[in-house]
């Protein structure tokens, strides 16, 4: 074992209960990476030990002591989810064709605040709004989402 594999064990042994535990499991902020796997390599060391010497360092938070590793499983339930998400958006905005001159006015408001992204604004959840634009739309609340778009044009956003 190297001199820097050393100080790294040592500064483990020094800030966590089970320095084991810490170097087998997987990390959220070392990239869903396990301290064993970074000791493997000369870089992976120098990034070890420069997060546990200081600045880069964090304890362990809630979040990460449920963190499960990056997989394929993980990143194909995250596309099923992003898909059957777009899926609904495509959905909304094909029961939008020709519904009327106050769905036209929104949709030429949003495009004259965002330009391109006026349509996909209109569905994405708005914080000020607490739903998406469109769902305020088709409740029969546009003036709601007009005066929004409004207030973002100038720069107001609350």
């Amino acid at each position: 074992m190297t001199q820097m594999a050393d100080e790294i064990r040592s500064l483990i042994a020094d800030l966590y209960d089970d320095p084991e535990a810490f170097l087998t499991t997987p990390h959220q902020w070392l990239g869903g990476r396990s301290p064993n796997e970074l000791m493997a390599t000369e870089t992976g060391q120098f990034v070890l030990l420069k997060f546990l010497r200081g600045g880069d360092h964090v304890p362990p938070i809630e979040p990460d002591r449920d963190f499960k590793p990056y997989t394929t499983a993980n990143a194909d339930d995250c596309i099923d989810k992003a898909i059957t998400r777009l899926e609904g958006q495509i959905e909304q905005l094909r029961s939008l064709k020709g519904s009327g001159a106050e769905i036209a006015t929104v949709i030429g408001r949003a495009r004259e605040v965002y330009g391109e992204e006026g349509l996909p604004w209109l569905l994405e959840y708005n914080q000020v709004l607490q739903t998406t634009p469109l769902d305020l739309v088709l409740q029969g609340k546009a003036e709601r989402v007009l005066t929004q778009l409004g207030r973002i044009e100038h720069g107001v956003y609350a």
